[in-house]
């Protein structure tokens, strides 16, 4: 099982580090659901989790809402996963989306260019495309070379263990081409369950330890 502490600039990595996690997703700005960290946040982030072998993963988000970019927003996202890049960053996080729900391609590809090397995560914007369309996204993640995809399922009143018959279909139509990471509301008091009822074994959230 991996988890992946979900964390608002520095102020619990120390913390959540010697509680057992593996990967910590950096943000800013949680209440609108993550925005980028500034560079002296990922700069600080980047020396704890080198120094205690945690993988670092920073989120690329220019604000909160929806995840439609304008072609000024796209190059500030590109400008930061530049800069991330600079500071030693492997991983990246972050996800376009058109304004009928689907995923924006030529956004994808224009932050993407270049970054072969760099591990890519798709973020939560994946549920909310048109359900109609969920399997094809998935095969375009997996072409623009996105290593995983988080998700809660489509429903967000429900639970994780309510959308796992949801997030079991993606599981199984990707046999294993690309990773599925799912979040939202799990605790060290459900993941096993969670574990149990959901086929992947990479696990995020904001309370994941305690």
């Amino acid at each position: 099982m991996k988890l992946e502490f979900c964390a608002e600039n520095c102020t619990k990595l120390a913390w959540a580090i010697k509680r057992g996690i593996h990967r910590v997703e950096l943000c800013d700005n949680l209440a609108v659901g993550g925005t980028t960290p500034s560079i002296g946040v990922i700069r600080q982030a980047q020396a704890i989790c080198e120094s205690n072998q945690v993988e670092l993963a920073v989120m690329i988000r220019p604000r909160g809402g929806d995840f439609c970019y304008s072609q000024d927003e796209l190059s500030i996202m590109r400008f930061d996963i530049e800069q991330a890049i600079d500071q030693g960053i492997k991983q990246i996080v972050l996800g376009c989306l058109t304004p009928d729900f689907r995923i924006d391609l030529s956004a994808c590809n224009f932050l993407l260019a270049g970054l072969e090397e760099i591990d890519i995560t798709f973020h939560m914007a994946f549920d909310r495309i048109d359900p109609n369309y969920k399997f094809q996204s998935l095969d375009q993640l997996i072409e623009l070379g996105v290593k995983r995809v988080l998700m809660h399922g489509i429903n967000k009143d429900w639970s994780v263990l309510d959308n796992a018959v949801e997030i079991n279909r993606y599981i199984s139509y990707l046999a294993g081409r690309m990773e599925v990471m799912v979040g939202g509301g799990i605790t060290p008091g459900n993941v096993a369950y969670i574990a149990q009822a959901v086929e992947t074994s990479i696990f995020h959230g904001t309370k994941i330890v305690e």
